[in-house]
């Protein structure tokens, strides 16, 4: 066993500290070897902590005093020591309590004296209240430090001794118990490069007396940093779809990291303090909006492969007038339709979102599926990709202890966890080889939207959508022609008809003049064929005809066709 010492002159009476795993103090009285002595240990619980936590509350700390020898103990004053509190990490609590720019929030109570309003000038007696005159009130912390905390005038009673008022004795254990502790966990994980999470929130506890005093301790494990919060798509959902509106809807996967890391706000009354979620989305093409549900009920049985929800799962309410980090605006939280049908509001392709933690068990593990559609009310048939990423919010770069600084508050991870939702899957393709009204010949095109899958869209046909036709090919001199249209939207149940010389007015198509080519139809539609037809007798006898099946054929995101990885260039 390695020994370290902590050495005090404190009223009369001389303490050795000897310890080995735990924190002690051994105070000895000056009287002679068979005097009292008090033994203190300090120890706490660990427990996880937000990785992304820049005011991560931290679990409470207890010291307990023991006489080791009581009797003869003679009557004797409290013990009057000044507690300090080190950290591995900064102290970010609020401050500024008590009228004083130092004091944090974090609290120090003497043998369960506790009431609601602690003081910040030392050993307070019956100013708030408690239930125990003859302890000191509870005190809060004064900032020691960018990582430290001290209570510089406690008053211990001296333990199992007579009361100096002649009312029993004190407890046989003094008690100190440090609560509300804030550090910045995220300061620990970025300095980890060989681990997401980081190394152990750690603590030392001192008690010092009036008198010079030296003390060498060993650490308390406080916390072990975990993520909070896991996004994934649920890429084989069932709400993964093309939908009636032109757009296409997905599915984000928001997971607890773990029991209880977004439960925070549901210690205690204050709902400034509820967890949120951000969500981030970048690269929306203009002209695409991004609906969302007001409410998402989280571990519902449509997603979940457990039982059916119980009541005790959290719901996500959406936060209006949301600023970019998170914070701001007002919760409409509470169960209700979860349909995306709130448009995000996005300037130059980007748009924040967030939603505030209700509810929910501290020992489950939330699993909330958020819908998520992206709509394009033109109908115009395109391919695109957009990204989303989430994190605990609000975001901050506030990194110590401040007066105004919100917590919890979170460090900004989101470009590095982000996810790209591509719809692509909701446009069809279709290459038409050979088309020509050249040399008396005209060629008809039918383009057929198909039921999505068995059941849906009615027996009657696809979703509505239009279709953009790329004309390449030259005109009856040699010259080329390039030429792009757009069809009107094709409703439901209905076909886009056309010849290539007379076009269809109803369907916004003009006819083109004596061309030969190839057309490439891009649909609105992810189900979709083609057929077209070539004869030099339209409205006659035709000598020669000939009809085909359109292929399909895949496009990237900017035109260029996609060649399957197996096929040799």
């Amino acid at each position: 066993m390695r020994e370290w010492g902590l050495s005090v002159n404190l009223l009369g009476l001389k303490a050795r500290l000897v310890g080995a795993a735990a924190f002690a103090l051994l105070v000895q009285a000056a009287v002679g070897q068979s005097g009292p002595t008090v033994s203190c240990s300090a120890a706490s619980e660990p427990r996880a902590v937000r990785a992304t936590g820049i005011a991560e509350l931290l679990p409470d700390i207890v010291v307990r005093c023991v006489a080791e020898r009581i009797a003869p103990l003679a009557a004797r004053a409290d013990l009057q020591v000044e507690v300090l509190l080190s950290l591995n990490a900064s102290v970010t609590n609020r401050v500024g309590f008590g009228g004083d720019s130092r004091a944090s929030s974090a609290v120090l109570v003497v043998n369960g004296n506790d009431c609601a309003a602690p003081s910040a000038q030392g050993g307070t007696y019956g100013a708030c209240g408690a239930p125990l005159p003859h302890v000191q009130d509870p005190q809060y912390a004064r900032l020691a430090g960018r990582d430290a905390l001290n209570w510089p005038d406690v008053s211990v009673p001296f333990p199992g001794a007579p009361r100096a008022d002649g009312q029993g004795r004190n407890p046989p254990v003094s008690t100190l118990r440090i609560r509300g502790v804030r550090a910045n966990v995220t300061q620990l994980a970025l300095s980890a490069a060989a681990s997401p999470a980081g190394p152990d929130v750690t603590a030392s506890v001192a008690l010092r007396a009036t008198s010079p005093v030296t003390s060498k301790g060993s650490r308390i494990l406080l916390g072990r940093p975990v993520a909070g919060l896991d996004l994934s798509v649920v890429a084989d959902s069932e709400d993964a779809a093309c939908t009636e509106r032109g757009g296409y809807r997905s599915t984000l996967r928001l997971r607890e990291g773990f029991a209880s890391a977004w439960s925070e706000g549901r210690i205690g009354s204050s709902r400034a303090a509820a967890t949120r979620i951000l969500l981030e989305f970048r690269e929306v093409p203009e002209g695409i909006g991004v609906l969302l549900p007001a409410s998402v009920d989280c571990r519902d049985p449509g997603f979940d492969t457990g039982p059916a929800s119980s009541p005790d799962a959290a719901v996500l309410g959406l936060i209006s007038g949301v600023l970019p980090d998170g914070g701001g605006g007002s919760s409409s939280s509470g169960r209700g339709d979860t349909t995306p049908s709130v448009r995000l509001a996005l300037s130059g392709g980007t748009g924040w979102a967030a939603y505030e933690v209700d509810g929910g068990a501290p020992l489950q593990v939330e699993d909330c599926h958020v819908p998520v559609e992206f709509a394009d009310p033109s109908g115009q048939a395109r391919s695109f990709s957009a990204k989303v990423g989430a994190g605990l919010a609000p975001s901050s770069r506030v990194f110590v202890a401040s007066e105004w600084a919100p917590t919890p508050r979170f460090a900004r991870p989101i470009s590095s966890r982000e996810r790209t939702l591509g719809p692509a899957s909701c446009n069809t393709n279709l290459t038409f080889p050979f088309v020509t009204n050249q040399a008396g010949f005209t060629t008809g095109v039918v383009i057929t939207p198909e039921p999505e899958r068995a059941g849906s869209q009615a027996a009657t046909g696809g979703r509505p959508g239009s279709c953009s036709l790329h004309y390449y090919g030259s005109d009856a001199d040699g010259q080329p022609v390039v030429l792009v249209q757009k069809s009107a939207v094709i409703e439901t149940g209905e076909q886009l008809v056309f010849t290539l010389s007379a076009g269809n007015q109803a369907s916004n198509l003009a006819g083109v003049s004596q061309f030969r080519g190839y057309l490439v139809a891009v649909c609105a539609n992810p189900q979709v064929s083609g057929y077209a037809f070539l004869s030099d007798g339209f409205g006659g006898i035709a000598d020669l005809a000939m009809g085909y099946l359109a292929p399909e054929v895949s496009l990237g995101r900017f035109g260029k066709r996609q060649v399957p990885s197996h096929v040799p260039d």
